[in-house]
C-alpha cells in the first residue's frame, strides 16, 4: 500500500495488507467498530514506520557508502605514504656513501695541499733544527766550561787565603 492513503480508505477491509485482511473477516468486524479502527490505526502508523525506516536506511546506506570511499581514499595515501617512507629509507642508506664520496672529492685536494706545505715548512726547518741543536750544545758547553772555570777560581782563591 501506498503511504498517501486517506482515512476513508482504511475503513475498507480489501485495502488492509494480506496479513491482516484475515483478522476483520475472522472476527466479523465492522469498519465503525472500535476495533477495526483501532486495527486500522495501527496499521498505518506501522506502516509509516516502515516507510521512515526505508528512508533511514537508503540515507544510512549512502553514508555508509560515503564513509567507505573516504576509508578507500586514505588506505591508498597510506599506501601511498609507505611507498613514499620507504624511497626515503632507500635514500638514507644510501646518502652516507654519497657524502663519504663527496667529503673525499672535496678534501682531497685541500689536505694534498696541506701535506706538501708540511713537507715543505720540514725540508725549511730541518737546517734550523740542526741549528738551534748545535746552538743548544754550544750553551751547554759555554755553561759547563764557566762552571768549571768558576770552580777553579774559587778553588784557588780559597787555598790562597
Amino acid at each position: 500500500m501506498s503511504a498517501a492513503l486517506k482515512p476513508e480508505d482504511l475503513l475498507e477491509p480489501g485495502n488492509f495488507p494480506d496479513d491482516l485482511k484475515w483478522v476483520p473477516a475472522h472476527y466479523k468486524l465492522h469498519p465503525t467498530d472500535p476495533v477495526y479502527l483501532l486495527i486500522a490505526w495501527h496499521w498505518r502508523r506501522v506502516k509509516q514506520s516502515e516507510d521512515t525506516l526505508k528512508a533511514t536506511i537508503v540515507e544510512i546506506k549512502k553514508a555508509l557508502d560515503d564513509r567507505i570511499g573516504h576509508l578507500t581514499e586514505a588506505a591508498e595515501i597510506v599506501a601511498g605514504v609507505n611507498d613514499a617512507l620507504a624511497d626515503v629509507q632507500v635514500a638514507l642508506e644510501e646518502k652516507p656513501a654519497e657524502l663519504e664520496a663527496q667529503l673525499d672529492a672535496k678534501l682531497t685536494k685541500p689536505v694534498a695541499d696541506a701535506l706538501t706545505r708540511l713537507q715543505a715548512l720540514e725540508k725549511t726547518l730541518a737546517p734550523l733544527s740542526r741549528s738551534f741543536q748545535t746552538a743548544l750544545r754550544r750553551q751547554f758547553l759555554a755553561t759547563f766550561l764557566i762552571g768549571v772555570t768558576v770552580g777553579v777560581l774559587s778553588a784557588v782563591i780559597v787555598l790562597l787565603t
